[in-house]
């Protein structure tokens, strides 16, 4: 699923919500991480979207997308929020990896998580994504 946060990423990057670099290196953008510059950043993880169908082609996880800003705790939210409305009910979209998204649904709106140990607030919010699966057993 690594592939799957990878065209999530470009997503969000194409769309001009967060600057992803795929070698982690520079951006704004990470993946599993949340490194600590910059100060503005978005960090995205895969989780258990619970019990997958043995027989349709599709799974089902879960997307956490986290937010930092500064000290002033609108800052995090607002492109918490941002990102929120992008994510939220998209469907029918090939992301630049090759997952066919099916769906994105949130399963809540933005909420702060509070300041971390520098007094940047961070935001979160999560999603659960339909996306196309096929494997040896379930195909198309």
């Amino acid at each position: 699923m690594a592939d799957l946060l990878d065209g999530l990423a470009r997503l969000l990057d194409d769309r001009g919500h967060a600057t992803y670099d795929p070698t982690g290196t520079s951006g704004d953008l990470f993946i599993e991480s949340m490194p600590p510059t910059p100060d503005a950043a978005v960090g995205l993880w895969l989780y258990d979207g619970g019990e997958q169908d043995a027989r349709n082609a599709y799974d089902t996880v879960r997307l956490q997308v986290r937010t930092r800003g500064g000290p002033d705790p609108r800052t995090s939210r607002t492109r918490a929020q941002a990102i929120y409305s992008e994510l939220h009910g998209l469907a029918g979209v090939e992301l630049a990896d090759g997952t066919w998204l099916v769906l994105a649904a949130a399963i809540g709106t933005p909420a702060p998580m509070g300041p971390d140990s520098n007094g940047r607030h961070e935001h979160v919010v999560n999603f659960r994504l339909d996306v196309s699966a096929p494997t040896k057993h379930r195909s198309e």
